[in-house]
């Protein structure tokens, strides 16, 4: 690798920064054609710090250059919490309309030594501004830095200083938070000392700064903290300074520049992630892990590509074939190129210099150099010279601008917004003193602002009708107004365009329409009417079974339960909601509601909207009657889906749509049962079995989950009803009801369903192909036996429990064939595996606090195509969970439960448990405390015989788990110690992990096979008091009060050891005889189908029993006694029945007899009638005239 060497002396030059005074540019242009969308790393908050590691301070000066962006006036708040002369610092002015402030601040604010402060400085703004910060030594600026917008701010930084000198300091923007850093050079922090590869841990609040300096290079050292924060680095003798740009914003591929070909730069590569392969143009491959980095020198424009994001620093030290004294910048990758930039150029340099030579080095694709502009003309037909230079093996050019002397403000535009976007670099020198430098990136397009799409609303109601913000890269004027934007999401049965709206310079609202489907969809966004769709993002759709209703409706008599509307009764309804959701200042709102019906392909969906009431005050709550329903909007005389929504008045355009959620209707029926018979003639297949007693479904987490809402209604007689956890290949689900006795129940009316859609899944098909049928059979109609011949109960007669396993405390495992052992490893471990079924299921122990104790602290599970989840505890106990690799924002939505790609994964409130059940066969709960977690994992039946790893091979015998990779196996009853090195023959090597790593952790942070735990059993005997009271006879929760001498840490073993005993206990298979049938014309009694019990048969009146006995018993072979008998009629009734035939024949004849004499005395009379034609009409008028 090469090295940058000193050059020779600093010579020291003279650059007086203006003193708080505003300022416009030298330019007409720059003011005259400035677009109103700018530059991508503005902001309205911004905090800075001014690092240092140079000579004395004394002739140090800093400042502060605030760009305005806003055709209003903006005012613009410069503050501090450290001191100067007293008092804080604080400082307010107002920009006018394109303006731009450059304002010195105190030098005590600047950062020298390592220190802890509250010498942060925040910038705040009513409208969007860029910040930049100018550092300067006696009076001449040695280099300058882009701001970063806190809302760009991340958790993981990677310092680097290009010197063998440095320093770097680390900011808070909230209070309490947490942040370590992995060393690469020695420093001395509050009294300790630390080496290279030592871990510093400190807390900082809200603008509280560390500033460490140090002998020796930082570069590589990394940053990681539980919130946001900023950091910054300087390096030299005579100070440059850069603000650090987050991990998360990193990029691939980074194309270096510089104003002629053969200008030769100093350059560093900095990798993150560990085996990041690095491409550098003259050089070849590289191989880099966290920190580690690559330096040299390179000559012109390229291309550097790397395997995974990395940082590219440039110490710019030559400027068109002369040599400059350094300045730091950061290389912006492509991932971060945008649109439109606006940017400030230092003030005059001092004395008669006239200020810096300006550049600019602007990359953009070749074939779209023709749309750049600069200050609103184009670059290539503008007076300024342009250095053309292809970059090397790309498609891209490298544009060199030379921009006039001194201080001013400067947009570079890409004015095709459909083309490629661009970087810009700004530098200079001043010849006059000694070639003095700065630089800095004119922003950076960071992932949270660019095509990949920033969501406010992250998860999605499925009734939509949410306002959805989609932030967009900023554009040009004639585009930005998105006039023709179109929002395009993927609903489930159809792509879907709805018409967006802009509410800023680059974001547009779309109003979410209704979603036929559950999980991860996504959502793209065109500029042109629908012809292109460039933009592009992903959003989860939260099913309405898991969401509370924004309004409330309810019968204002009558309750029937789960969203349930009689139209039979005369009852009206009442909607209720929280008037202060709708929105502020809204007076008014309107009521409408949808019905259902099929589309075009099938589906069921929800059918243009009927206003109700218009202007309904918004008070929360409103009366509709049943005849306006009735009249209104509803058009079937079946059961149907409705929905209800309130609309807010004097919103602009497109107002949002608050809905109730969905309601099951009934009306008057003038269709039977047999309407439904459509709907219900696919009978659901491919389902779980039932488990047959309510304690086997509670602990069966891999195939059921609880599911009691409105049972009384749907199930009546049911005490309990379970769902599965996953659905079929076809997308049914199972349902299980169990009575008060813990039994499974079987037909109507309270016995489970199996449905043809799960509700979790298709929750609109559900409700239209199980939910409705049922109201229309069981219901409206006493056809329930045709509704459960379609929709059966399972009778858990093929229920076979799944096989348990666990892991709690230092660790003690249950192998899956209940062999019970304690094995203390430190690293990441197998805990089981099947190469026929393609299940990977690890686990990551590490050393308790500073025991001889360990604990779990990860588990990551893989199976056929499923995406791999992650369950860990971070340093600060914040629960994480990565699903392929990406953190799941937990804390900030409603939602508990999810889907993806091969599993369901849900969670308590406060996280303290989290379930995962796989499609394929496997599911784990995990229990976190604190600081270490516990498991329990089931498997179904398939896996026997069939996995290996530290919980067993499944074959129902416990004496063979102690099995080595290589099959041999081990004596049951060996000792700790040698359980310890059998342990470690399923220790992960690094090349089959399957675990995300945060850096700065990798492998090697928990790979410790040299850790000896205790191999010292306690006797329970001489347990303290205490531990007795607490443990009583469980070993494991003594071991663990005695090892670690903490009881709340025994305590949690102890309720977890609890609950795998109850599923131990709860999973053994019962045998059951099935459900034995139905028998005609007979009355049957015993709904419980267990070994020894009972079913009797009773015929009715008139009936006798044949072909069978009245009773039958289920034996220990699955098998009933005897077959069903039948009930055929006694002759007696037959010949009574006979009779009874033959008088009905004879009366019906006899009517049918008079019927006809009748019709024939009426013909006659009718012609006698017209014989005589008699006017009786003119006789009645006679009469009447007559009577007066």
């Amino acid at each position: 690798m090469e090295s940058l060497k000193c050059q020779g002396l600093w010579l020291l030059v003279l650059l007086i920064l203006a003193t708080s005074e505003q300022v416009k540019a030298d330019h007409p242009s720059t003011l005259d054609k400035q677009p109103t969308c700018f530059g991508i790393s503005r902001g309205k908050n911004f905090i800075l710090g001014f690092t240092d590691h140079a000579l004395d301070s004394s002739f140090k000066y800093l400042s502060i250059v605030v760009v305005a962006f806003s055709d209003q006036q903006t005012n613009v708040t410069i503050s501090s919490k450290h001191h100067v002369e007293g008092q804080p610092l604080y400082e307010r002015f107002d920009l006018e309309a394109g303006g731009y402030r450059t304002t010195n601040v105190s030098i005590e604010l600047l950062m020298d030594g390592t220190e802890r402060s509250f010498k942060g400085i925040e910038v705040t703004a009513t409208s969007e501004v860029s910040v930049y910060g100018f550092f300067a030594f006696s009076g001449f600026t040695t280099d300058g830095f882009l701001g970063i917008p806190v809302s760009n701010l991340g958790l993981q930084y990677i310092v680097a200083s290009l010197y063998y000198t440095s320093s770097f300091a680390v900011i808070g923007t909230e209070d309490s938070t947490s942040v370590q850093v992995t060393l690469r050079g020695t420093v001395t922090f509050e009294g300790q000392s630390y080496s290279p590869g030592d871990q510093l841990n400190f807390m900082v609040d809200r603008l509280e700064a560390i500033h460490l300096e140090g002998s020796e290079d930082f570069t590589g050292s990394v940053i990681q903290a539980n919130k946001p924060i900023a950091t910054f680095t300087s390096s030299g003798w005579y100070t440059v300074i850069e603000q650090s740009v987050p991990v998360k914003s990193w990029g691939q591929n980074h194309i270096y520049t510089a104003f002629q070909s053969t200008d030769q730069n100093f350059y560093q590569i900095i990798a993150y992630f560990s085996g990041t392969s690095v491409t550098i143009p003259n050089i070849g491959n590289l191989n880099l892990n966290t920190g580690e980095f690559w330096e040299g020198w390179l000559s012109g424009s390229g291309l550097v590509s790397s395997s995974q994001p990395t940082l590219m620093m440039q110490m710019l030290v030559s400027i068109n074939n002369s040599g400059v004294w350094e300045s730091l910048i950061q290389v912006p990758a492509i991932e971060q190129f945008g649109y439109v930039f606006g940017f400030a150029t230092p003030p005059n340099a001092g004395a008669d210099s006239g200020g810096y030579f300006n550049f600019i080095n602007i990359v953009v694709k070749t074939n779209a150099q023709e749309t750049v502009h600069l200050n609103g003309s184009p670059i290539n037909g503008s007076q300024v010279p342009v250095h053309e230079n292809k970059v090397p093996n790309t498609t891209y050019t490298a544009l060199s601008v030379q921009l006039p002397k001194g201080e001013g403000v400067y947009f570079v535009e890409q004015t095709d917004p459909l083309s490629s976007p661009l970087s810009v670099i700004v530098y200079g020198y001043d010849s006059v003193y000694y070639s003095e430098s700065y630089g800095y990136a004119a922003g950076l397009s960071l992932p949270s602002n660019r095509q990949i799409l920033h969501f406010s609303t992250y998860y999605l109601r499925e009734l939509g009708g949410e306002t959805f913000r989609i932030t967009l890269p900023c554009l040009q004027d004639e585009v930005q107004s998105y006039k023709t934007s179109k929002c395009k999401f993927l609903t489930g049965i159809g792509n879907i365009l709805i018409s967006g709206h802009s509410v800023d310079s680059d974001t547009i609202v779309c109003i979410t329409p209704t979603f036929y489907m559950n999980g991860f969809t996504s959502v793209y966004v065109s500029l042109d009417e629908g012809e292109t769709f460039p933009y592009s993002g992903v959003v989860y759709i939260t099913s309405e079974e898991y969401l509370p209703p924004l309004i409330t409706v309810n019968q204002t008599q009558t309750s029937t339960g789960n969203g349930v509307i009689d139209l039979t009764k005369d009852d009206d309804l009442l909607l209720t909601w929280n008037p202060y959701s709708v929105g502020e200042g809204i007076e008014t709102v309107n009521i409408i509601m949808q019905d259902s019906d099929y589309n075009g392909d099938g589906h069921p969906v929800l059918l243009e909207g009927v206003s109700l009431k218009n202007n309904v005050l918004n008070n929360g709550k409103i009366q509709i009657s049943i005849e306006l329903i009735n009249d209104k909007s509803l058009t079937t005389t079946w059961p149907s889906l409705v929905a209800f929504y309130l609309q807010p008045n004097g919103q602009q355009s497109s107002p949002n749509r608050f809905y109730s959620g969905v309601n099951r209707v009934t009306k008057f029926m003038t269709k039977s049962c047999s309407f439904f018979l459509k709907r219900l003639k696919n009978i659901p297949t491919g389902l779980p079995p039932c488990p047959c007693t309510f304690a086997q479904a509670s602990v069966d987490s891999l195939n059921f989950v609880l599911s009691n809402e409105f049972i009384s209604f749907y199930h009546p007689g049911a005490k309990d009803c379970f769902r599965s956890t996953t659905s079929s290949s076809i997308g049914s689900g199972q349902q299980c009801c169990y009575a008060k006795d813990g039994n499974i129940l079987i037909g109507p009316p309270g016995g489970g369903t199996a449905d043809r859609y799960s509700p979790e899944d298709h929750f609109w098909k559900h409700q239209w192909y199980d939910v409705l049928p049922w109201f229309g059979c069981c219901k409206s109609t006493q056809n329930c036996k045709t509704y459960y011949k379609y929709r059966p109960s399972d009778d858990c007669s093929k229920y076979v429990p799944p096989w348990p396993a666990a892991g709690t405390g230092d660790p003690h495992i249950t192998s899956l064939d209940g062999k019970r052992f304690t094995f203390n490893g430190a690293g990441e471990f197998l805990m089981s595996s099947s190469i026929l079924h393609d299940l990977i299921f690890q686990s990551r122990m590490e050393v308790y606090h500073q025991t001889n104790a360990s604990v779990y602290t990860a588990f990551v599970v893989q199976m056929n195509d499923s995406s791999t989840v992650q369950v860990q505890v971070s340093n600060s106990s914040e629960v994480l969970v990565l699903v392929d690799g990406e953190q799941l924002l937990m804390r900030s939505s409603l939602v508990k439960v999810y889907h993806f790609r091969g599993f369901r994964l849900s969670f308590t409130s406060d996280f303290s448990e989290i379930r995962i059940a796989f499609n394929a066969g496997i599911a784990i709960i995990v229990y976190i405390k604190h600081d270490f977690m516990s498991f329990t994992a089931q498997l179904n039946e398939k896996f026997k015989d069939q996995v290996q790893g530290l919980l067993g091979n499944l074959n129902g015998d416990p004496e063979d788990d102690f099995r080595f990779p290589d099959g041999t196996i081990m004596n049951p009853e060996s000792s700790m110690k040698e359980i310890h090195k059998y342990g470690l023959h399923w220790l992960v090597i690094k090349e089959e992990s399957i675990f995300t790593y945060l850096s700065p952790y990798d492998y090697n942070t928990y790979f410790l096979p040299d850790f000896l735990p205790t191999f010292d059993v306690p006797n329970p005997h001489d347990a303290s008091p205490e531990i007795k009271d607490l443990c009583g006879h469980s070993l494991e929760c003594i071991f663990d009060a005695v090892a670690t001498g903490s009881l709340s840490f025994a305590n949690e073993t102890l309720l977890v050891t609890g609950i795998i005993d109850n599923i131990q206990k709860s999973s053994v298979k019962l045998v059951s005889c099935g459900f034995p049938g139905s028998v005609d014309n007979a009355i049957m009694t015993g709904s419980v189908y267990l070994v020894n019990s009972t079913v009797e048969v009773k015929c009715f009146d008139g009936f006798t029993l044949e072909n069978g006995l009245p009773s039958l018993t289920c034996q220990s072979t699955g098998q009933w006694s005897s077959t069903l008998p039948s009930c055929t009629m006694m002759k007696d009734a037959l010949a009574d029945v006979g009779l009874s035939l033959l008088a009905i024949i004879f009366i019906v004849l006899g009517a049918i007899s008079l019927c006809l004499i009748i019709i024939i005395i009426t013909i006659f009379i009718v012609k006698q009638k017209q014989k005589n034609k008699i006017d009786v009409g003119s006789l009645d008028m006679l009469r009447v005239g007559d009577s007066k």
